[in-house]
């Protein structure tokens, strides 16, 4: 009894509200204004002489792996459950992942992401400190990840002298505080002291800024939940997370180079990172757009096309591949994420 009314006091309070009747359309419009802009870079005769060309085989590889890409995010969240020896299925995590990347991609973004993974974790059994760390963690290993593949594709861009001084520089600009963040981060972990009085002052600011008296033993606790987190990553339990993190985005990027294959224009592994890493790094920055919509789709075709792809080709491929990567897990992931709370408003259980 003392687990369900633990659950219940601190699931439900911090999930983000989703108003449908205007996030739902907000996001197909701006859908429809995109891909229906983008198309018009490309001319009419060009589009169906790639389209007549189109290896059809590459296409479902992509589509297969793009699946695996999605398994992969689930793995890493299941790897991050086991971190405090909680049981979650490969099946219902990759459910879990979709359904919560749908509903924060419209309510709250990542913070939205972390609220509802550990809301409907807990309602699987997942213990507090597990729901905690597979709310925030796997998200931190995709940025890892992304930032690694985004650097491996600016050299290679930087030692074939494609890219201006101008966009260098623009580029440092949105590295160089992401480098020192992670320094920071990974300097505060390093000590347990440090750790422990970082988060204090955060608890304390927030509860100043929210107007609550300051809660010294929900602080104590927190930090404790903190402090035993980090003493398992620690001990290596970071290498399972960031290898799904790395299947993740390595299925991923494996998918958008099939369809470069597909369209008959296949790219080095340097210049499709190059035109891979970079925009959806950029979208992070613009993070008032749902799934850097727009940013990411302008941003690749751009690189692409500065890269020696066919306008055409790129308009194609990007387009593909945001179906694949982006629109089909959203759209899948919104009757999931109904059929979770179904499940959790009336006591079922769907960890299989």
């Amino acid at each position: 009894m003392k687990r369900e009314s633990d659950r219940n006091r601190d699931g439900p309070s911090a999930l983000p509200r989703l108003r449908w009747r205007t996030a739902v359309p907000l996001l197909v419009g701006l859908a429809i204004a995109i891909h229906a802009l983008l198309p018009r870079l490309a001319s009419l005769s060009e589009t169906g002489h790639v389209l007549q060309r189109l290896r059809w085989w590459a296409v479902a590889l992509a589509v297969t792996l793009q699946i695996a890409s999605y398994v992969g995010n689930g793995y890493t969240v299941r790897a991050v459950a086991s971190l405090t020896h909680d049981r979650l299925s490969l099946w219902a995590a990759t459910r879990l992942v979709l359904a919560a990347n749908s509903v924060g991609l419209l309510a709250g973004g990542l913070v939205g992401y972390a609220a509802l993974t550990y809301h409907w974790t807990r309602d699987r059994g997942i213990s507090h400190e597990g729901a905690i760390l597979c709310g925030w963690l796997p998200a931190l290993m995709n940025d890892v990840v992304l930032v690694a593949l985004t650097v491996v594709g600016v050299v290679e861009l930087l030692l074939h002298h494609l890219i201006p001084k101008s966009e260098l520089l623009a580029l440092a600009l949105l590295l160089v505080p992401m480098s020192a963040l992670a320094i920071g981060a990974a300097w505060v972990a390093g000590d347990e002291a440090r750790l422990s009085s970082l988060v204090r002052r955060l608890r304390r600011l927030v509860s100043r800024v929210r107007r609550r008296p300051v809660d010294e033993k929900g602080d104590a606790e927190a930090v404790d939940r903190i402090v035993k987190a980090r003493a398992l990553l620690l001990k290596g339990g970071w290498r399972r997370p960031l290898l799904g993190a790395a299947a993740n985005a390595g299925f991923e990027v494996l998918g958008l180079w099939c369809l470069f294959v597909a369209a008959r224009q296949p790219l080095g592994l340097g210049l499709l990172l190059a035109g891979y890493g970079l925009p959806d790094l950029l979208s992070r920055v613009a993070f008032f757009l749902p799934g850097g919509l727009g940013v990411i789709e302008g941003g690749m075709i751009g690189l692409y096309s500065a890269l020696g792809v066919s306008t055409t080709t790129a308009v194609l491929v990007v387009l593909a591949y945001r179906g694949l990567s982006f629109w089909l897990p959203t759209l899948l992931g919104f009757p999931l994420a109904a059929r979770l709370e179904r499940a959790a408003r009336h006591g079922e259980s769907v960890n299989r």
